[in-house]
C-alpha cells in the first residue's frame, strides 16, 4: 500500500511544480504544470455554485489544486491523457476520488481528453481534526482512446490537515514510481475490465 509522511507545515503561499512526461518511445511528450494554494476566493473558483446554501467562508483556506497539460509536438488524439486520482483521510484508507457525475461508472479517470486540466478544491466542515491526502496521476493509453489499457505517467501529492479547527495546506511534491505501483491492487479490484501497467 502506498504511504507518505509529512511534517505538519502550513503552506500559505502558492506552490508550483513542473513535471515532464517523456514517452518518446511512443512518439509523445507532455509538460505538466501544477499549482496548489490556499483558497482565498471561494466565489472565484465556483465553490458556492456546488453548494449554494453554504457561505463562501466554508471553503476558505482549503487547498485549490490546478494542473494543466501541454502536449509537445502533437495535437488531437496525440494529446489525449487522463487524470487518475485517489485520496486517503483520517477515516478511510486509499480510495478512488471520481467527480460526482462519474460516481459508479466503469472508468478510473476523473478527467480525460486532449490536454486535460485537473481542478480540485476539497473541503470539510464541522470537524476539528482531520488529515486528507491526495495522489493525482497523469496516465495515458498507447492507442489514445481505443482500449482500456492504462499506463502510468507522472504524479504528485497534495492535501491538507485540520488541527483544532485550523486548516493547514500540505506541501506539494512529486511522487515516485513506486507510489503508482502501490495503488495497483485497488485499481485492478475496482476496475476489472481495465488493464493497469506498473512503472517499467
Amino acid at each position: 500500500m502506498a504511504s507518505t509522511s509529512h511534517s505538519r507545515e502550513n503552506i500559505q503561499e502558492r506552490q508550483t511544480l513542473e513535471l515532464n512526461l517523456d514517452l518518446s518511445h511512443h512518439g509523445r511528450k507532455a509538460q505538466v504544470s501544477v499549482t496548489v494554494q490556499p483558497n482565498t476566493d471561494p466565489s472565484l473558483y465556483g465553490c458556492t455554485l456546488l453548494f449554494p446554501s453554504k457561505p463562501s467562508s466554508t471553503f476558505a483556506n482549503f487547498p485549490v489544486c490546478e494542473a494543466t497539460v501541454r502536449a509537445i509536438g502533437m495535437k488531437g488524439y496525440g494529446s489525449m491523457y487522463g487524470w487518475v486520482q485517489m485520496t486517503r483521510d483520517s477515516s478511510h484508507d486509499w480510495e478512488m476520488d471520481p467527480a460526482p457525475i462519474f460516481q459508479g461508472l466503469d472508468t478510473p479517470f476523473c478527467w480525460f481528453g486532449p490536454e486535460p486540466s485537473l481542478f480540485d478544491c476539497p473541503m470539510r466542515e464541522n470537524v476539528r481534526d482531520f488529515d486528507w491526502t491526495c495522489h493525482s496521476f497523469l496516465a495515458w493509453l498507447p492507442d489514445c482512446l481505443m482500449s482500456k489499457d492504462v499506463r502510468p505517467g507522472v504524479g504528485f501529492e497534495w492535501g491538507f490537515w485540520i488541527e483544532d479547527g485550523e486548516v493547514r495546506v500540505k506541501a506539494l511534491k512529486r511522487l515516485g514510481d513506486g507510489e503508482w505501483d502501490g495503488h495497483l491492487p485497488m485499481l485492478r479490484e475496482k476496475f476489472p475490465s481495465w488493464t493497469f501497467s506498473p512503472h517499467s
